[in-house]
Formats: C-alpha cells, sequence, structure tokens
C-alpha cells in the first residue's frame, strides 16, 4: 500500500473568508440568478467586503507545519479561480491545493465537493474537513472524516 500525506480539508466562503456582507448586499438590493452569482464573483475577494480570518488562518498554518496538505474545497466558480488563488496566497502565506466548482455547474455545494472529495482521495489521506454548511458536513462525515463545523463570529 502507497503511503498517502495527511490532509485537511477546508472550505473558503464562511470560514476562510466572511462573504456575508456580500450575500447581505445581494439580499438588498434583491438580486437573484445570474444576477446574484455574478456579484457575488465581483466582490468574492475584495478586502473590504470579504474579510479574511485570521484565527483560522493560524490553525491552517500551524497544521502545515505539522505536515499536513491543505486543501482548499470550494463551491465558487472556477471564474474565479486567479483572483482566489491571489487572495489567499496573499492573506495565508501560502497556497495548497484549490478545488473549485467547474464552470456551468448547478449542483449543491454538497455534490461539488463530494466529487472534489474523489479526486482528493486518490493522493491524500484526508482526515479532517473544516465547513460551515451542514450538508458538506454531513457528506465529509459520511465519507470517514473528521467534520469540523465553523460557525459565523458575527
Amino acid at each position: 500500500m502507497k503511503y498517502k500525506r495527511k490532509a485537511v480539508i477546508c472550505d473558503i466562503d464562511g470560514c476562510l473568508l466572511d462573504t456575508s456582507q456580500i450575500f447581505k448586499e445581494i439580499e438588498e438590493k434583491g438580486l437573484q440568478g445570474n444576477e446574484k452569482w455574478a456579484y457575488f464573483e465581483r466582490y468574492a475577494n475584495d478586502r473590504d467586503k470579504a474579510k479574511f480570518n485570521f484565527i483560522l488562518a493560524d490553525v491552517l498554518n500551524c497544521l502545515r507545519n505539522q505536515g499536513y496538505k491543505i486543501i482548499f474545497s470550494t463551491a465558487r466558480s472556477e471564474a474565479i479561480r486567479i483572483n482566489t488563488k491571489i487572495r489567499l496566497q496573499t492573506d495565508l502565506g501560502f497556497m495548497g491545493d484549490l478545488f473549485m466548482r467547474p464552470l456551468g455547474n448547478i449542483n449543491p455545494a454538497a455534490e461539488v465537493k463530494a466529487e472534489h472529495l474523489k479526486s482528493i482521495k486518490e493522493f491524500y489521506n484526508a482526515c479532517i474537513a473544516i465547513d460551515d454548511e451542514d450538508e458538506n458536513l454531513k457528506m465529509f462525515s459520511k465519507n470517514g472524516l473528521l467534520a469540523v463545523k465553523l460557525e459565523s463570529r458575527q
């Protein structure tokens, strides 16, 4: 049996980046469908609207220093991959692997992340998943990972 490096899977929105302000603005503007997601994508990496969680960043850095591979699994669209990588690299100080929602995919986040997990498990021993959504956490738990719910600090 081939050794697989231990890995931690972490969500971005609601965990590493607090994007609640963006969703509040979307609701206030009454945006739906494509307009909603276009607005989100425009501001998802905005420093004023998406606040960085430095406490979680410290935890991820500690895990990384202990030999864990840090992998980001997000339902964000591939359309904003470059800006997401820049934001994470700048604020986090390193860039783990990044799994994103394929363009045109409208499946629920838990289904998107289940596909990510299949790919991740080919190369890593994923043992912890950090997320803020119950359906995602249930999926990770059913797949044998310790699922850690991150609650909003608002």
